[in-house]
């Protein structure tokens, strides 16, 4: 899959996700989570799977599936480490927020206190906005091509004095605070102000103030050159067979951005404490699981289906908040833990192919633990009785995968918007301009009412979900 073929596959899966879930039952059996997870690697091409489930604070489900090295038919064990890709974002959030608790960071800190000699540009710059992806500072992969990329090789490694020059060089994609956009530069920046703040380098610090604590023994930081016992290999699907995966220098593996290295039990302890009070106080917390805003005062909306917070992302899913974070790296992993806190409920899934949909995987197994989490896609369907809702919400997505929707867009589709999501609408990411529109078909799936769950998302309250299963067809340009 090339750079142009996984931008528009991660734009579908952010949009799409809450749609791509699967089955409940009253009492979760473990053959049936085990079949169901077997059932998806397979369609999937998945080498190895790593879970973990957590309910009312204690780990209901530890287990691992599959290969760890398809090459030399090793098997994989509860003991076996994924990269985690992105989803270290959020383990660099809690770590910020350990210096932000001892004193010696403040979120609005401007980050010229940390790096002498910035541009004017960068000048308004905070940790808040590194943590938030509002900063403007462009993304140092390729991975999410909304706007320009950084003059970086992902393949080189860099000194930080030479990475910093490189990310300063390339400019801003906006002012900081204006917008919001992906960067994982902007976590590997937090990355090199810990090492500023305490004089530890980065993985000492995660392993001194969270992993050891934690007794998260098989968690480590990426080293291509160490030897880590039990390292997973990671694969890729492409042309229909699958593959190694691609290569990433010593500088862009082992960022604060990318660069962990565990399993699903491990991560269960981190989350355990995190519902805690023990190393994270409850207002730590609170900052890293509340919207991130913009300077216009409005909420920093990821896309539709979600908003951002500090190093998370948060939307609701079958009418309930949704906390999580989801990972893909080149080298050969993707995962995605997420968590519905008024259920009490976690689920992590790490895997070795870059082009899995871990997200699907986690929301089919939570699906087993709680009747109202059942997943759309195996709900019963029934008869739409708003046709006209349908063929709305049709052309609201047809639009905006077309890259043609705007603020003021046909009245028949903002009619059935709310403020918030209009006020979004001009700064979302568009498909990049190769894509031709796409061809879809929208069904209907089904439709309940969750007023009584107190969800809100972009400041209006979610009264009723529907749910749609919408397939998809994207033809580039060569």
């Amino acid at each position: 899959m090339n750079a142009k073929d996984r931008s528009l596959s991660h734009f579908r899966s952010v949009i799409l996700a809450p749609l791509l879930v699967l089955p409940f039952c009253s009492t979760a059996r473990a053959d049936d989570v085990d079949a169901y997870i077997k059932a998806e690697m397979a369609e999937q091409h998945i080498p190895g799977v790593s879970l973990c489930v957590i309910r009312n604070g204690l780990v209901v489900k530890d287990q691992t599936y599959g290969l760890a090295n398809v090459e030399l038919n090793v098997p994989a064990t509860n003991d076996t480490e994924f990269a985690i890709a992105s989803m270290t974002k959020s383990i660099t959030a809690s770590a910020l927020m350990l210096l932000v608790q001892d004193g010696k960071i403040k979120l609005d800190d401007p980050i010229s206190k940390y790096f002498a000699g910035l541009p004017e540009s960068w000048q308004p710059i905070t940790v808040r906005h590194l943590l938030g992806h509002t900063s403007g500072i462009k993304d140092h992969f390729h991975d999410y091509p909304f706007f320009p990329i950084a003059n970086l090789d992902r393949k080189l490694e860099y000194s930080d004095d030479e990475y910093m020059k490189a990310i300063i060089d390339s400019g801003l994609n906006f002012k900081p605070g204006s917008q919001w956009a992906y960067s994982s530069t902007g976590f590997t920046i937090l990355g090199l102000i810990i090492k500023k703040v305490t004089g530890q380098p980065y993985p000492k610090f995660l392993h001194e103030r969270i992993f050891a604590p934690l007794g998260m023994t098989r968690t480590h930081v990426i080293s291509l050159a160490d030897i880590i016992p039990n390292r997973a290999a990671g694969y890729g699907w492409q042309d229909g067979a699958l593959r190694n995966g691609g290569y990433t220098g010593q500088t862009f593996s082992e960022g604060a951005d990318v660069g962990v290295l565990t399993t699903a039990g491990d991560l269960a302890k981190w989350h355990i404490a995190l519902s805690s009070e023990g190393l994270w106080k409850q207002a730590s917390l609170e900052e890293m699981w509340k919207p991130a805003m913009l300077s216009n005062g409005q909420q920093a909306a990821a896309f539709p289906a979600q908003t951002a917070g500090l190093g998370w992302a948060l939307g609701p899913y079958n009418g309930y908040q949704r906390i999580s974070h989801g990972g893909s790296f080149i080298t050969g992993f993707s995962s995605f833990m997420g968590r519905i806190d008024a259920k009490r409920l976690t689920v992590i899934v790490l895997t070795n192919q870059h082009e899995a949909n871990p997200l699907r995987v986690a929301f089919g197994v939570i699906g087993f633990y709680d009747a109202e989490l059942l997943a759309p896609n195996r709900m019963k369907p029934q008869a739409d009785t708003r046709p006209e809702l349908t063929a709305k919400v049709r052309a609201f997505i047809t639009a905006l995968f077309s890259g043609e929707l705007t603020a003021d867009h046909a009245a028949d589709v903002n009619a059935f918007l709310t403020p918030g999501l209009r006020n979004h609408l001009p700064v979302i990411p568009r498909v990049p301009p190769v894509a031709k529109s796409p061809v879809s078909e929208l069904t209907f799936i089904a439709s309940e009412d969750i007023s009584k769950r107190g969800t809100v998302q972009l400041g209006a309250k979610l009264a009723r979900m529907s749910h749609y299963k919408r397939t998809l067809v994207v033809t580039l340009s060569t």
